[in-house]
């Protein structure tokens, strides 16, 4: 969703080696295809569980109505998710080549720079051939790292400021807590990750990510699970995770600077437990 995160056709490699990383599953209970059936058989199972504590017949009719529509329809709402990632690649391929012409003349180094400028800045530049738009760069660079330094921003803040201190009930080193936001236990390799592009998730390794958004998407079907360090069980992995039928634990503090590659580790979606079973 990003303007500024490169696209898969800018770098066909990336999607080749990510779909190459697909085929190397061995497991024939965790296809896409098998997981799908999997939701949809869990989705009537529950569907017939809330039809039993109608107490009326018209109350059935009502839910089975409203239930077919939302089973109907609920796919459409990522219709303008597609649009609008189609509108915002489109925006960049104009940036880019108006990048192009300022990496030409000299006035920026490289085309990704302009993502540290504003729009107004652009527009300015481009009218005013003398404003200095490397200096630009160079303070808005220093002014977004600030905020890309911030690696564990705190799960709650209320409407004065006021942090509160969330209580750990872990007490085990080996053992670190979050929020569970899919059920389900999962054993498996660490893979720490900063972005979707940075490296192969290989089936059955665990996620560990600082936060994700729909680039992420095709990394967890190889995924055995999910462990967000930021976020609530509302963000986009949490929902993904419960899509996919794979289990998944948010706002583990610190999680990513904790664990890293290669460690055997066991989530449990339900309590939001992860245990360190082997470094």
């Amino acid at each position: 969703m990003d303007i500024a995160t490169p696209r898969y056709h800018e770098n066909p490699g990336d999607l080749f080696d990510l779909l190459k990383s697909m085929q190397y599953s061995k497991d024939s209970k965790q296809t896409p295809e098998i997981l799908f059936a999997k939701g949809a058989e869990t989705r009537e199972k529950t569907f017939e569980y809330f039809m039993t504590k109608c107490s009326s017949g018209k109350q059935k009719k009502l839910f089975r109505k409203r239930y077919k529509v939302l089973e109907s329809y609920t796919a459409y709402r990522e219709i303008h998710k597609y649009y609008t990632v189609m509108a915002m690649d489109f925006i960049r391929r104009k940036i880019l080549k108006i990048a192009e012409d300022l990496v030409r003349s000299g006035r920026i180094d490289k085309k990704d720079d302009i993502f540290q400028l504003k729009y107004e800045e652009v527009l300015e530049g481009l009218e005013n051939t003398q404003l200095e738009l490397k200096s630009l760069i160079s303070i808005n660079s220093e002014y977004y790292g600030q905020f890309r330094g911030i690696k564990n921003p705190p799960s709650i803040i209320d409407s004065r400021g006021y942090i509160p201190s969330l209580s750990r009930k872990i007490t085990d080193a080996n053992e670190l807590e979050g929020t569970p936001a899919s059920p389900g236990l999962a054993t498996g390799s660490v893979k720490v990750l900063k972005n979707p592009n940075e490296k192969l998730v290989m089936p059955g390794d665990i996620l560990v990510a600082e936060a994700t958004d729909p680039g992420w998407t095709p990394l967890f079907i190889n995924a055995a699970g999910i462990v967000i360090q930021n976020g609530g069980v509302l963000q986009h992995g949490a929902s993904v995770a419960r899509e996919s039928c794979k289990p998944c634990i948010v706002g583990v503090h610190n999680v990513t600077n904790i664990l890293h590659d290669g460690q055997l580790v066991e989530m449990d979606g339900s309590s939001g437990v992860v245990r360190i079973l082997k470094n």
